[in-house]
């Protein structure tokens, strides 16, 4: 009983620390340890995080695991590791629901509505956004798989796509998980055809990005490369 008020008394005064300014000070551990409150209600929870977090290597890390990793590696129950592993796919949602609602002019708020698909991800893949005369988002897709020449992924499925939503622009993302952001021969020969298949439709190609190791490369900010030369781009 002397450790469950225990236990209740320091998880109140997380609480009201959190209350009062949030996460922002709070030491990895420490918001692990937090998130394992909703799950773990009778348990000191604080080496539980200690654990986690050694045993992943990073906070990050912890989010970036599986349910099953969570289980066989950090002993979790399997109602801990599926509310820990959500967190990310959480944060995803939120960040891509909240740009969604705005007019995607500029190329910053076009690598913001990309990069919450890529977080954590270390497969391959292309994601490709339809937008409206306004550049208001109708919708968002994922095409295509990777292999170690680049992204193989069928343009004419992107077209059709743009044509169900009626769109007038249209951007496309993909990752380099194990590389960094250096567009290989085919991902410049495939925005090439994506840019030209949609001209036909009078839909243009505002962007191509692909997330790296080493950060974002821009295929419409980069003048060297001729499939963005005669276009203006996401600017």
């Amino acid at each position: 009983m002397a450790n469950q008020n225990l236990h209740k008394g320091h998880r109140e005064r997380v609480r009201e620390k959190i209350v009062a300014g949030g996460l922002k000070n709070f030491q990895p551990h420490e918001i692990l340890e937090f998130l394992l409150f909703h799950t773990v209600p009778q348990k000191d929870t604080n080496p539980m995080a200690h654990d986690l977090i050694n045993i992943f290597g990073s906070l990050e890390n912890v989010f970036d695991a599986t349910a099953e990793e969570l289980m066989e590696k950090g002993g979790l129950s399997l109602n801990s590791a599926v509310f820990i592993a959500s967190i990310k796919d959480i944060s995803s949602y939120y960040e891509r629901t909240k740009i969604e609602k705005t007019p995607f002019d500029n190329g910053d708020k076009i690598l913001n509505l990309f990069k919450p698909f890529f977080i954590g991800q270390q497969k391959e893949k292309l994601i490709a956004a339809f937008f409206d005369s306004g550049l208001r988002l109708r919708a968002l897709r994922e095409f295509g798989y990777g292999n170690e020449n680049g992204f193989r992924v069928n343009s004419k499925d992107i077209v059709r796509e743009a044509i169900t939503f009626s769109a007038s622009y249209v951007a496309v993302a993909h990752n380099h998980p194990v590389s960094d952001f250096t567009p290989s021969k085919a991902d410049i020969n495939t925005t090439n055809t994506i840019k030209n298949q949609l001209e036909y439709f009078e839909i243009e190609l505002l962007e191509h990005m692909i997330f790296g190791t080493n950060g974002v490369f821009s295929f419409a900010n980069d003048n060297t490369l001729s499939c963005f030369v005669s276009g203006e781009g996401a600017k």
